[in-house]
């Protein structure tokens, strides 16, 4: 890819600007705060676009910091590139009111669809990631972004595959880990639910047998009681009644005797000895046993009716015990009913806590799957990694004149030289030597992550811990792939060595 021409409506600092550019190299100067860093998110803004940001974030992000004051309406500009032998013509407004991106093809006049993504496909899918990390390099960020790692990560799983770049390792282990946390939590609440659950069924049983214990004495009280008033009350009623009776029977034949003797013997003597007076005596005494007889008998009634009612009395509170005895009975075997249903609930869950929750069966996949990822992403470290530090080796060997010629990779992407006599750790090199490293692997890495499709190299003051031999090497280079480069600089230490290596470049005055 190749940009031919940018035209600034309204952007930052910028109003009105237009700006040619070279295949090669080419060479933005200007004093600071002129414009570069302006240009160069410019470019970027146009081939992806501002993401604007929400609540506090949006009064620092990139659309706030670079909105025009003036005609708010016109902030955007026009990019004008070839890419793939084409020429395209790329037109964007970013003002939030009046949002509009147009792709055209001069060549055949045709509109493009960019919400379909054909500037995706024009620019090879080459994420903003991949562009930010590798050929854009921003002032003061000439080290890679944490998400380098992540990148070159999925584009080795993709080498190894079809070609297919939407695999992204990183963030499929992150989406990974956030859903095994998520069923974990859910697995942590279902066994203290089931915790509790058992505790509550354990308290219920105890409370019902208690109960039962309970009842159990209840019963056995009434029933000793039921016995006692058995013996002791009916039986001697009944026995009391039965003598009663008899006395009655018995009161009842003297009573009848006396009267039947003395009526018989008042008659006899009246008729035998024809004594008036000494029959009446006779019949006197007869009717006064009699009477006797039945004052008696009355006697034993009235007792009779006491022990009636005494009987009654006892079998009213016999019956009470004997209701009672049954709701009791009643009782028990509702709560035995209860305990048997509590206590078969609770071997169930206690039988249910031994079966693996579908959580857990989830977090175990999961775990299967992360563990997969990790050993695909070594393995894929392994396999193919060697070719980016290769390139890396063959960048750097190449700018410092072959004094450094081997990087060593981890797959944590943890850099080291080897010397040729040892190894020394990324931390322990000086900073231009670190800068040259870094460089070669933005470099090194734009070539594997964009493939074919290389875009232009930015280089915003990046320079600035390089001494002249160790720039004069850098920009050796960049003649050398025959790239188009854009650097940015508010001094003419690059353009003085570009001339006096007899590099030709373009100069773009701000």
């Amino acid at each position: 890819m190749i940009i031919k021409r940018i035209s600034v409506k309204n952007f930052g600092r910028l109003h009105n600007r237009t700006m040619e550019f070279s295949p090669g190299i080419n060479v933005l100067c200007g004093e600071n705060e002129s414009g570069k860093t302006t240009t160069h998110t410019f470019v970027k803004s146009m081939l992806y676009g501002i993401q604007r940001q929400r609540g506090r974030a949006a009064k620092k992000d990139a659309y706030t910091l670079y909105l025009p004051w003036e005609n708010p309406g016109d902030y955007g500009g026009i990019l004008w590139f070839e890419n793939g032998g084409r020429n395209f013509r790329l037109t964007r407004n970013f003002y939030k009111e009046n949002q509009m991106t147009e792709l055209f093809c001069e060549d055949d006049g045709e509109l493009m669809d960019v919400e379909a993504g054909d500037l995706e496909a024009v620019l090879g899918g080459i994420s903003e990631t991949v562009y930010e990390n590798t050929v854009s390099v921003a002032q003061l960020k000439s080290t890679t972004g944490v998400e380098l790692v992540r990148e070159v990560q999925n584009y080795m799983a993709s080498y190894q595959g079809a070609g297919d770049s939407s695999v992204d390792l990183g963030r499929t282990m992150q989406m990974l880990k956030m859903s095994r946390k998520g069923y974990q939590v859910q697995a942590d609440k279902k066994k203290k639910e089931t915790e509790l659950e058992k505790e509550k069924l354990l308290s219920s049983m105890d409370y019902l047998k208690q109960e039962l214990d309970d009842l159990n004495v209840k019963e056995q009280d009434l029933a000793g009681r039921y016995e006692k008033e058995e013996e002791r009350g009916i039986s001697a009623v009944e026995e009391s009644l039965s003598a009663l009776l008899s006395q009655k029977k018995k009161t009842d034949i003297i009573m009848a005797a006396f009267l039947i003797l003395g009526v018989g013997g008042a008659l006899a003597v009246a008729g035998f000895f024809k004594s008036i007076l000494f029959a009446m005596i006779i019949g006197v005494a007869g009717i006064l046993a009699a009477a006797g007889s039945y004052i008696m008998r009355l006697r034993i009634i009235e007792k009779l009716q006491n022990k009636e009612r005494q009987k009654n009395r006892f079998l009213a509170k016999q019956e009470k015990l004997e209701w009672s005895r049954d709701s009791l009975r009643e009782i028990r075997r509702e709560k035995e009913t209860a305990l048997e249903n509590i206590t078969t609930e609770y071997q169930e869950t206690e039988e249910h806590t031994y079966h693996p929750l579908a959580e857990e069966m989830e977090i175990e996949a999961l775990n299967l799957a992360m563990t997969v990822i990790d050993r695909l992403s070594k393995d894929i470290h392994h396999q193919v990694g060697w070719k980016l530090r290769r390139r890396i080796s063959q960048i750097l060997g190449e700018i410092t004149g072959g004094k450094y010629t081997e990087i060593l990779i981890d797959a944590d992407l943890h850099i080291s030289v080897n010397t040729g006599e040892r190894t020394v750790a990324l931390e322990n090199l000086s900073r231009g030597t670190v800068e040259q490293i870094y460089f070669s692997l933005r470099m090194a890495a734009g070539e594997l992550l964009c493939g074919s499709e290389q875009l232009p190299v930015f280089l915003d003051e990046v320079f600035g811990m390089y001494d002249e031999e160790r720039l004069a090497s850098v920009l050796k280079w960049l003649a050398k792939e025959k790239r188009q480069v854009i650097i940015c600089s508010c001094r003419q230490r690059e353009m003085e060595i570009l001339e006096k290596n007899g590099i030709s470049y373009h100069k773009i005055v701000l």
